[in-house]
């Protein structure tokens, strides 16, 4: 079968959702070609394909046509995001289309924490699909397909440890308990190891064709201002790695870019601020965007004609993030980076070839054991009338061994966080307080910001925040970590060319970690690169 008869055949299948989802387009995109007639079969399916292919609608339009053709109802599609942002844009997306075909769609998260009604399709992050299996149980008994998008951004850290759980409750709660899992990134380089932690049967669909990047390492501000200039490059978006480093070069780029609009856009801005720099970005015609991690991934800002590096990412992830958010009318990705030293041109140099080459670091799959804590804590909350100790053994199962969760149970009933009756673990009231304020159902940190150390001289460096890897620069000084305890990393100078291999992303550990008995906090709280 040709390609025109392919495409004819998928159009044919896809009878109620072809003209809301894809009329406007008059084509499919390679990702969809592949993924469609796949979900429409009903299996499992892992999509690993550019940023701007169409992922989504590859996914979302099979599965609301098997919503209408099956005769679906109630809340049957799960659609799991790692940020909010990335969920509004979600919503944006395929609301239009969903209600066409009669479907409704709506958003739950921290700045939506309250559903109007039961959607048949609900847009969530992991932490507030936790709040809602705990409260509301029931509403899944219709679940007919869950999405995970940007599984890269969960996977192998608590929130993804957090997510592997949630699935396995939801069978639980499911009528259907066979209900279709599709994973989507952009980036996976082992897109089989990753699945097989989220699902047991499954089809990788994978499409090359990552668009080239034209990068450009300068020196200053100044430079980049001419290079945007003389290029004809109207719509910059500026990554920073700490909020105070964004205030701070939004106000440089004031100066620099006058009379044309410069915003900053960080988490500790209020939500109307963040959404006014949104706006701007979208509707002027000129105009800089100064950002943290807030932007790396789903706010509609507009097209990006150049990105900017204001300071060496601190991890290759993040760069490719970052980048990923550039021209995508074009299969050229235009970046400038700014180093200030020899050796973060160096850095940066290597951390683009490894970019450039497609071939991702990866590193082994270790579980995060504050999960434990969270998940236990969860469902004991969920299940006021207690629960035998068999059920949170094969619960924490995938996570830990039968004796680290033995050993786990036993010492949050020392700390007074459950109570053993009957022969059940019941939640104590204090945790029962806990769980009403809703506070146990996130595991990430408050903060996400670590003290860097010297390790030979003892002196604080400085500070950075989020994801990092084994190399990164910070003070014009190219660093590699020795260990990793608590908010604390201890580094010497690095030497030397980086290559792939060093760019391995160190492991922040989940809220609770601190809960966990003290032999096996010291066993997974030092990591060695």
């Amino acid at each position: 079968m040709n390609r025109i008869n392919e495409i004819t055949a998928i159009r044919r299948r896809l009878k109620h959702a072809w003209v809301p989802f894809f009329a406007r387009f008059g084509k499919l995109t390679p990702v969809q070609e592949k993924t469609i007639p796949i979900v429409l079969d009903g299996a499992n399916v892992v999509v690993a394909s550019p940023t701007a292919s169409g992922k989504t609608e590859a996914i979302v339009a099979p599965v609301a046509e098997r919503f209408v053709s099956e005769r679906w109802d109630g809340l049957a599609i799960l659609y799991i995001v790692p940020t909010r942002a990335l969920a509004n844009d979600i919503l944006s997306r395929i609301e239009g289309p969903l209600r066409d075909m009669g479907i409704t769609a709506q958003l739950k998260h921290g700045d939506k924490p309250h559903l109007t009604s039961l959607p048949n399709c609900l847009i969530t992050t992991p932490e507030s699909l936790d709040s809602l299996v705990c409260r509301r149980p029931q509403v899944f008994s219709s679940l007919r397909a869950v999405v995970l998008d940007e599984i890269h951004l969960l996977d192998n850290t608590y929130r993804g440890d957090q997510m592997r759980l949630l699935l396995y409750r939801l069978q639980n709660l499911a009528s259907n308990r066979t209900f279709s899992i599709h994973l989507l990134s952009a980036t996976l380089s082992q897109p089989h190891q990753i699945a097989e932690r989220y699902v047991n049967e499954f089809v990788v669909v994978m499409v090359t064709g990552q668009r080239e990047i034209d990068y450009h390492i300068v020196g200053s501000h100044d430079e980049v201002y001419h290079l945007a200039r003389q290029k004809g490059w109207k719509k910059v978006l500026y990554f920073c790695n700490l909020r105070e480093s964004v205030e701070a070069t939004a106000a440089v780029l004031g100066q620099l870019w006058h009379p044309y609009p410069v915003v900053a856009h960080h988490g500790s801005l209020n939500r109307r601020v963040r959404e006014e720099a949104e706006t701007v970005m979208k509707e002027a015609k000129i105009a800089i965007c100064v950002a943290t991690s807030t932007l790396e991934i789903g706010i509609d800002i507009g097209d990006i004609d150049l990105v900017v590096l204001a300071e060496p990412p601190w991890s290759i992830s993040a760069l490719l993030q970052r980048i990923g958010r550039g021209n995508r009318r074009e299969g050229v990705i235009h970046v400038a980076a700014i180093a200030t030293s020899d050796e973060e041109k160096a850095l940066l140099d290597a951390m683009f070839q490894t970019a450039a080459s497609g071939e991702l670091p990866t590193q082994p799959y270790e579980p995060d054991l504050s999960v434990a804590v969270q998940q236990t804590f969860s469902y004991l909350y969920q299940h006021p009338e207690g629960v035998e100790e068999v059920e949170l053994l094969q619960l924490l199962s995938p996570l830990c061994s039968g004796d680290d969760a033995k050993l786990i149970l036993a010492h949050l009933r020392q700390l007074g966080w459950l109570e053993w009756r009957t022969g059940r673990y019941f939640a104590s009231t204090r945790l029962m307080d806990m769980g009403e304020k809703g506070r146990i159902h996130s595991n990430i940190p408050d903060s996400q910001t670590y003290k860097v150390v010297d390790a030979d001289s003892g002196k604080e460096v400085g500070k950075i925040a989020g994801i990092f890897d084994d190399v990164f620069v910070l003070a014009q000084r190219t660093w590699k970590v020795v260990t990793v305890s608590g908010d604390i990393i201890s580094v010497r100078r690095f030497k030397g060319k980086a290559s792939s291999p060093m760019f391995k992303r160190h492991r922040n550990f989940g809220a609770f970690f601190g809960l966990l008995p003290p032999e096996l906090r010291h066993r997974f709280s030092s990591i060695s690169p």
